[in-house]
């Protein structure tokens, strides 16, 4: 009756019970008394302060020098600071220099104070990632080597920034999207024509099948094949191609290396580096020959480092004589397009190129014309005055000017607008 009593007086007061339940000890009364009590009071509420109607509100953010050059200290002094900082400390370049300068380019005291702060390591500048971009190209998936051109990250940076980089590396806009599609068409168009005239049999289609899955380096059969200068090749000479410039050497196949060395595991204990490998003939002649046969071979090797040095040289040559001879463009050596029917009609695929056509050339309105393929110029023309105001493209032609640095003169730009202004009437009557 005493429970009952003070539960309903407490209920009348406006406050919930928060007497422990008879069949629970003292310690969970205590625990819900903390986790569920409602905080009433003035100790739990916020101090407002009283109101200025004169007082301004300042909304900018005050900016901030954080690195200024100063003549009396040398560049070599600089460099060796910034060293330090990166190898000991973990700084990158800008945050030492704001070190630096924060101590009003005094580099005692700011070797003296950079231990006291610690760099957040996560933040890649653009010089960073320029360098990233490059390593990647140079050295694949080899984040030991990428390391050696970044020093001040670590692999664990540098795999979490590789994969959210890669996610943007394949992204094509919709003008690339279009010229590969029209190059696959003219790539179809020119196959079926050569079908017709065709007479090979089914056994020289499945040869050249299988040429085509072929490394034209190592002669290795894969499906996964990369389209170069020198021809198809596969993952591993690719590789070596694109970091050295020049071939890998073919050694044995590895078919038929797998099929000599299958029952004999000892041969795989020890492998040659990436790149090179172990002729037999060549060893044995150095070892069984004369005493003179091991530095006959290794000279016969080295005229064919020489040898092969001078065909490096000389394909320099062949290149920098043919960048000379395409100063002019290529526009002479494209093979003829096939005629389009011309379509005044645009669609929206059309209108969007239109548009990305303006960003990219500008006025250049026969550029866009040859972008899009089944327009004319006056088609192109009659779109930027008709759709002006629809797709905005004062402003879209704006970017183009500020990103390349020309400007319509006054004369033009009062012809478009005079354009446009009859166009509008023109369709205002037409709604009449």
């Amino acid at each position: 009756m005493v429970m009952a009593d003070k539960t309903t007086e407490e209920f009348r007061n406006g406050r919930r019970s928060r007497g422990g339940s008879p069949h629970s000890d003292d310690s969970s009364g205590e625990d819900s008394d903390q986790d569920n009590g409602m905080r009433i009071g003035e100790e739990y509420q916020a101090d407002i302060p009283a109101c200025d109607p004169n007082q301004k509100f300042d909304s900018k953010a005050d900016a901030m020098l954080v690195w200024a050059p100063n003549s009396e200290i040398s560049d070599a002094k600089v460099d060796e600071y910034i060293h330090i900082a990166k190898e000991k400390h973990g700084y990158n370049t800008e945050q030492a220099l704001g070190m630096l300068f924060w101590h009003k380019h005094n580099i005692e005291r700011a070797l003296a104070d950079l231990a006291n702060f610690t760099p957040f390591p996560d933040e890649w500048t653009v010089e960073d990632k320029v360098l990233f971009e490059q390593a990647f190209s140079f050295h694949g998936k080899s984040f030991h080597r990428i390391r050696q051109m970044l020093p001040d990250k670590s692999i664990s940076s540098l795999v979490k920034y590789f994969y959210s980089w890669k996610k943007t590396r394949s992204r094509t806009s919709l003008m690339d999207r279009h010229a590969k599609r029209r190059a696959s068409q003219r790539d179809a168009d020119s196959e079926e024509g050569s079908e017709v005239g065709s007479t090979n049999s089914d056994e020289d289609a499945e040869t050249k099948e299988k040429e085509k899955n072929q490394c034209v380096n190592c002669g290795l059969s894969t499906t996964q094949l990369h389209v170069t200068a020198k021809g198809s090749l596969c993952s591993s000479c690719y590789q070596y191609w694109r970091r050295t410039g020049v071939m890998r050497s073919a050694g044995p196949k590895r078919h038929e290396s797998q099929q000599a060395g299958r029952h004999n595991p000892i041969k795989h204990k020890r492998k040659p580096p990436k790149g090179m490998y172990l002729h037999s003939e060549d060893l044995m002649s150095m070892v069984s020959g004369p005493p003179g046969q091991a530095e006959a071979v290794l000279k016969q090797l080295d005229s064919e480092i020489v040898s092969l040095k001078r065909q490096v040289q000389n394909n320099k040559q062949l290149l920098s004589l043919q960048k000379h001879k395409m100063a002019n463009g290529v526009d002479d050596f494209k093979p003829p397009e096939p005629p389009q029917r011309i379509n005044s009609r645009w669609t929206n695929e059309e209108l969007l190129l239109a548009v990305q056509g303006v960003r990219k050339y500008g006025k250049d309105f026969q550029a866009i014309a040859e972008v899009i393929g089944n327009k004319l110029e006056a088609h192109v023309r009659s779109f930027f005055i008709n759709f002006r105001r629809r797709y905005n493209l004062d402003e879209v032609l704006a970017e183009y000017e500020a990103e390349h640095g020309t400007q319509l003169s006054l004369e033009e730009d009062t012809a478009m607008t005079t354009d446009n202004n009859n166009s509008d009437a023109a369709s205002k009557e037409i709604k009449v």
